[in-house]
């Protein structure tokens, strides 16, 4: 952790920006491959809209 501090506050931004989109991509990686196929665009869509809304829920 303190190493981190030791970045300028707008360096600290991009981290923390980097990180959440990080986390972002790694839970949606996830659901997308417990589901495995899509029947269609609009199925894999919709499991993308309601996977980003209940991560950002939490």
């Amino acid at each position: 952790m303190i190493p981190f501090f030791a970045f300028a506050p707008p360096i600290r931004r991009v981290i923390y920006t980097t990180n959440a989109i990080e986390s972002i991509n790694a839970r949606l990686r996830k659901i997308i491959k417990t589901r495995g196929h899509f029947p269609g665009d609009d199925a894999a869509a919709k499991l993308i809209w309601s996977a980003l809304f209940n991560i950002t829920a939490d």
